[in-house]
């Protein structure tokens, strides 16, 4: 049986934010969001890790098929597109387009770069006034 362990964390508000818009909108508890996440950055540190310290000639070969591949895979999608009318293409680009701004779009919202620090106060201009003794 599988011994679980409970870890509490705190969450910054737009962080909090993205939680809840993937419970809403992809049915993902906080806890599958966040096992999933951490099970994500674990395999993209495996690899990287692998990558940095695996044998160069092998990583040599597969970085050679990988770019073999890819100009394959780019001649397939020019030929395909030319069997495409002009018409048909620029509307599912507009889709596309509008599709992942809408996606993408709810999270930009929650990460803005903000300023460290305290927000600054305006200073009235002048001598102060004097508050008298009542």
């Amino acid at each position: 049986m599988t011994k679980w362990h409970t870890i509490s964390a705190k969450f910054s508000p737009e962080e909090k934010k993205v939680l809840d818009i993937l419970r809403d909108n992809y049915d993902l508890s906080h806890n599958q969001s966040l096992r999933n996440g951490l099970n994500i950055l674990a395999r993209v540190i495996a690899m990287s890790e692998y990558y940095v310290s695996g044998d160069s000639r092998v990583m040599k070969k597969v970085n050679r098929i990988g770019k073999k591949k890819m100009k394959e895979m780019d001649s397939e999608i020019k030929q395909m597109l030319k069997d495409i009318p002009q018409k048909i293409q620029d509307s599912e680009y507009e889709k596309f387009s509008e599709d992942s701004k809408t996606i993408l779009g709810q999270f930009d919202k929650i990460f803005v770069e903000r300023k460290r620090g305290r927000p600054k106060e305006k200073k009235s201009r002048g001598r102060p006034k004097e508050k008298g003794l009542d």
